[in-house]
């Protein structure tokens, strides 16, 4: 009798707090919702600093490729792209788990609305349903998703090596620019205009460098610097003899263009099968109508198993159009991959012919400056000269190195930094 009394005033006191629920609901706001998230944003911008604000701290080379795995919101993305691709190869297992449902409603008439609820006004029913998916297709989405897991692997691993390659560069051009600075020093400012001019322009470039730095490493609370002695450069001497043979991730890369045609090719090929498909169902594996019919009735008469098999004949060619359009892409893909990697192959012996280049002209350079330190003046004119020529000779020299820099950029891109 408790029991019942207790179900009771459950049942009385439910109703009133979804109503209150529901209308709270209703009652909310979207121009105070908005209001609030507003001032949000305004208290975020008022908070926000000016990078000349921001504190100037130094780490390690290593300590920023470990911020760079760890923050970077485009390896964030990617992270969550292998998260989805390994959840759908993972579904293709769980949709063969029995699905449990629940069934319950209150019935009353109209004339006992305000009167009190029993245990007799409730229904419910616990359903158990089993599907087994298309039998011919099982096999088609394990290898899809374990392809589309793989290949975002190998854009997570191509996108930290070019946020590598990024960083790489922006410290280098950074150190490039610091030198030019210094070497400015050393020459007169013809006009006052000019030497703010040339100031404003270096808080500039300097704000620039700092939100580069920032962005890649995904920290914006701070001044990032790199220990120069902790970086590690690039030793033509190791590369060098790379550039005759492709780096295992671009090969990874041009493989999955042409596995992911190919697999668009057979998820069309495979509609010429048969589908099959296999589910149970059981409508009232549990069942409870007021106490007057409860219990559980799984019996064989109560259980259904479907079976069922079709084939679908492609009178119209509508399938068989498809998969010749899928045919022709596959083999399009084919020739345009074997075109990149030509252009790919070119790309690398212009590199290499450049820095070859680059090596011989540089040698020459601080040969010839050498020569001139040495050789003597007899007049101020003559020493003016020479300070002058030997001033725009390390003027170009640094030009050239920005142009290395990207060099630099680029192998890292193809073959990685060997000590990162």
């Amino acid at each position: 009798m408790f029991r019942r009394e207790f179900k009771d005033t459950a049942a009385r006191s439910a109703v009133p707090l979804l109503l209150l629920a529901v209308l709270g609901l209703s009652s909310c706001s979207v121009e105070q919702r908005l209001a609030d998230v507003s001032a949000d944003v305004e208290l975020t911008f008022a908070q926000a600093k000016a990078w000349e604000e921001l504190p100037l701290r130094t780490i390690s080379w290593h300590q920023a490729l470990s911020m760079i795995h760890n923050n970077n919101i485009e390896l964030k993305q990617i992270s969550s792209s292998i998260a989805r691709y390994e959840r759908e190869g993972l579904s293709v297992y769980t949709d063969m788990i029995p699905g449990l449902s629940y069934y319950g409603y209150i019935t009353k008439t109209l004339n006992d609305l305000s009167g009190t609820y029993h245990s007799s006004d409730v229904n419910s029913n616990f359903n158990v349903t089993f599907n087994l998916p298309t039998l011919t297709n099982i096999p088609y989405r394990v290898y899809s998703s374990r392809a589309n897991t793989f290949a975002a692997i190998k854009a997570r691993e191509l996108r930290e090596r070019d946020l590598t390659s990024r960083l790489y560069s922006q410290i280098r051009n950074r150190e490039i620019e610091l030198k030019r600075r210094e070497l400015e020093k050393s020459m007169p400012d013809s006009t006052e205009q000019s030497r703010m001019l040339r100031e404003s322009a270096q808080r500039l470039a300097d704000g620039t460098h700092w939100k580069m730095v920032a962005d890649i490493l995904g920290d914006h609370t701070a001044r990032w610097q790199i220990l120069p002695e902790s970086m590690p450069r690039v030793k033509w001497s190791e590369y060098l003899p790379r550039f005759r043979n492709l780096d295992p991730l671009s090969v990874s890369r041009f493989a999955i263009r042409l596995e992911q045609s190919r697999l668009a090719q057979y998820g069309i090929a495979l509609q010429y099968l048969p589908t099959i498909n296999t589910n149970l169902y059981s409508p009232s594996l549990f069942s409870s109508t007021g106490g007057t019919y409860e219990g559980t009735f799984l019996s064989g008469e109560d259980t259904r198993l479907n079976l069922n098999a079709s084939y679908l004949f492609d009178t119209q060619l509508d399938t068989w159009h498809a998969y010749r359009d899928r045919v022709d892409e596959y083999e399009n893909t084919r020739r345009t991959v074997a075109a990149d990697l030509m252009a790919h192959k070119h790309k690398l012996n212009q590199l290499r012919q450049s820095v070859l280049d680059y090596e011989s002209w540089r040698s020459y350079m601080y040969k010839r400056m050498e020569y001139l330190k040495s050789t003597p003046v007899v007049t101020a004119e003559e020493q003016l000269l020479r300070d002058s020529t030997i001033m725009e000779m390390r003027m170009e020299l640094l030009n050239q190195e920005r142009q290395v820099v990207e060099s630099e950029a680029a192998v890292i891109l193809e073959y990685g930094l060997s000590s990162e």
